[in-house]
């Protein structure tokens, strides 16, 4: 494990991720995923029932707060046990305009539910801020960065900077407590190290299901895991996963072997290539070749074994917010599907490795629990209960600090930035 402690989610290295798989081609059939499930578990049927009020609500103040009334929209925060959504904003009188505008777009919402808390600066202020120190994608001259994250406070009173350790006291001493007014904490930073798996051999492929591919490090084998369907507006089929788990052109296949779990390295059948990355957001696509869901459909591999549910709706995460992953290790290391995982940071800038040691600069969103994942889970589908038959996208997965922390970049970004769809057909 690299010195900082932090774990990348997909296997891949020979330190913090298990031994470097030499690269074998050994195409061998596996199980079929199984029929779409009709229900699930009852405690995450009742957790979906008691909270959909609150989603409802924090998404519609949500999309008021990144349109017409981002000049005063700062921050969300859904208190499960409560029953309350805490409205952050920098104005009271343009608070209630926005509750009033979310009313209005979505009549159904029970505007009761919502506390408002002054902030002092609007999201779009911190974030504007945090994008001139901290710009997502490549890092061009690695030697030169201090800046390993960013985050806006959780009560909107300025931003969290994560520095280099070594340069830590520099950093504070030249910059101050205050970048162009706003108030900065510096702390202590680390880079998400990584490198590059549920059971599906056969078309189509689904989030969850083990992907496996000539690594970024090459004459190594990585092993991810899917996350979104998706399709463009001709219909033609693609899956989402995390960008540091295969290069571009790469071939990206099943696992090959006849015992789900084992982590052969082998490839299996193959699913499609690797078309595009988008390093900012972690993601990149594998286009099958296929169209309507004939080579990757939107549902997510989920328990009991051998069943799964349409991902039909998507949607951003705030904090306070619990939400499950459908990585594949984790599920074959006797995990299950992870749901105790609660939304700690909805806007977060962090810097991940990747196998070919290249830095970039990410932006996603932070969870913590008892156990959030495991290397390998790279990719996976972060989703919450909808209903017995349904799944809303939140994500995927892309890195973490041990099994109590995962980072995740938002499905709503990834497929705009894509510019796709969800595309359940089956």
């Amino acid at each position: 494990m690299p010195a900082s402690g932090t774990k990348f989610l997909a296997l891949a290295t020979a330190s913090a991720l298990g031994a470097l798989l030499a690269v074998t081609v050994t195409p061998t059939a596996e199980a079929n995923d199984g029929q779409r499930a009709t229900s699930t578990d009852a405690a995450l049927l009742a957790h979906a029932k008691k909270v959909a009020p609150l989603n409802a609500v924090a998404n519609a103040l949500g999309e008021q707060g990144r349109g017409a009334f981002a000049d005063t929209y700062s921050d969300l925060h859904v208190d499960e046990n409560g029953g309350s959504v805490t409205l952050l904003a920098t104005d009271n009188t343009r608070a209630a305009k926005l509750v009033a505008a979310a009313k209005h777009a979505h009549p159904a919402i029970n505007t009761a539910l919502i506390r408002v808390q002054h902030a002092a600066y609007s999201r779009k202020t911190l974030d504007r801020e945090i994008d001139k120190i901290f710009p997502l994608g490549a890092v061009k001259d690695a030697s030169k960065e201090v800046y390993y994250g960013a985050t806006p406070k959780a009560d909107g009173s300025g931003i969290t900077v994560e520095v280099k350790p070594s340069a830590l006291r520099r950093v504070k001493a030249a910059q101050g407590t205050r970048l162009d007014g706003i108030p900065v904490t510096y702390v202590h930073g680390k880079i998400k190290t990584a490198s590059s798996w549920r059971w599906n051999d056969s078309r189509p492929q689904i989030g969850g299901d083990v992907l496996v591919g000539n690594a970024r490090k090459s004459g190594y084998v990585a092993q991810c895991t899917g996350g979104i369907a998706a399709e463009n507006s001709h219909g033609r089929d693609y899956l989402i996963t995390a960008a540091h788990c295969f290069p571009n052109g790469a071939g990206v296949y099943g696992e090959g072997g006849s015992t789900p779990g084992h982590w052969t390295g082998s490839h299996g059948k193959y699913f499609g290539k690797v078309t595009s990355t988008k390093d900012g957001w972690d993601a990149q696509l594998i286009d099958s070749g296929l169209y309507n869901g004939k080579g990757f459909n939107s549902d997510e591999a989920d328990t009991p074994t051998g069943k799964w549910y349409a991902v039909n709706n998507v949607a951003y995460s705030y904090k306070g917010q619990r939400v499950c992953q459908d990585g594949a290790r984790s599920f074959y290391n006797h995990k299950g599907v992870p749901c105790d995982i609660t939304t700690s940071n909805d806007d977060y800038r962090y810097r991940i490795q990747w196998a070919d040691g290249s830095l970039h600069n990410v932006r996603g969103v932070q969870g913590k629990g008892s156990y959030c994942g495991t290397e390998g889970d790279s990719g996976g589908l972060v989703f919450v209960v909808n209903d017995s038959r349904r799944r809303q996208a939140r994500g995927i997965v892309s890195a973490g600090d041990g099994p109590g922390e995962i980072e995740w970049t938002e499905a709503t970004d990834i497929l705009h930035s894509f510019g796709l769809k969800l595309n359940p057909h089956q």
